[in-house]
């Protein structure tokens, strides 16, 4: 569904939590299409091992 706002420029901001992989490749958050969104890191905050980045999307 997320793809489907993306395509559609619907999509203002997006707010991403990454986790280490420890084991296999981790589980991919787009899939792979021929679009490209042009972000603008807004910020970032650690939680322990995890890191919030806050993206806006320029328009």
């Amino acid at each position: 569904m997320l793809h489907t706002f993306i395509q559609r420029k619907l999509v203002d901001e997006l707010i991403i939590t990454v986790a280490p992989t420890v084991l296999g490749k981790g589980i991919p958050l787009f899939r792979e299409e021929d679009y490209q969104l042009d972000l603008s890191l807004k910020g970032m905050r650690s939680f322990n091992q995890f890191v919030e980045l806050h993206y806006v999307v320029k328009k």
